[in-house]
Parts: C-alpha cells; structure tokens; sequence
C-alpha cells in the first residue's frame, strides 16, 4: 500500500454505501445520443452530468450513442423523476435508451494490478 501510496497510483480512499440498503435499489444503464458533438456541447454535457445525484458513472463512448451513464434510483417513480426534472433538462439530447440491471454478477471498486492479465 505504502508503494502504491508513494507512487500516486491510490487516488483516493473512500466508504463504499450500500444502494440498496439506503433504499436505492434499481441501477439503471443509460445511452444517451446527442445532437451534436463539438467540444462546447461535450463539456456542457459532461458539467450537467456531474451534477446529477443519482448519477454514479458516465462515459463519453464509441459506438452508436455517446454516452453511457450508470444511474441509481429508489423505483422506476423516481427514475422518471429523474427522466424528466434532471436528465432531459440537459440540452442537446437526441435520444436515450434505458437498461435496468436485475443483478449484481460482479462489483469491483479497482483492479488488482499484481493479479491483471493473469490466466
């Protein structure tokens, strides 16, 4: 830990919640496709997006859509709370497309580097 401390590969030590137990309990996948793509709208984009509580994680991506935000809801009520007084404020928006997760298969917070791309 001391290494990785030192070598600035530790970014930063955080308490991990438990959604679920807090009453957040659906994860929600988005795509999200906007209108246009210059450098202004991205960073508009992105700024919004990180003031969005219920958003965990989002990437810029290649692919058919641009974005792929990862969303924690207490019911789909909330979600389309969500929808409608958060997300679809954002200007630039084309189209969205929603994936609910039904299970946790694997949650990791990092990767362990003495153990990736090991067989």
């Amino acid at each position: 830990m001391k290494r990785l401390e030192e070598n600035g590969a530790i970014e930063k030590y955080v308490a991990v919640l438990n959604h679920a137990n807090l009453g957040y309990n659906n994860v929600a996948f988005v795509e999200i496709t906007l209108d246009k793509h210059d450098e202004k709208v991205l960073e508009r984009f992105g700024t919004a997006l990180s003031r969005i509580p219920e958003v965990m994680e989002a990437y810029l991506v290649t692919g058919e859509y641009d974005y792929l935000i990862k969303v924690v809801v207490q019911d789909t009520d909330h979600y389309e709370r969500f929808l409608r007084q958060a997300l679809y404020r954002i200007p630039g928006i084309r189209q969205s497309r929603t994936t609910f997760g039904l299970r946790t298969l694997k949650r990791q917070i990092s990767i362990d580097p003495s153990k990736a791309g090991q067989p």
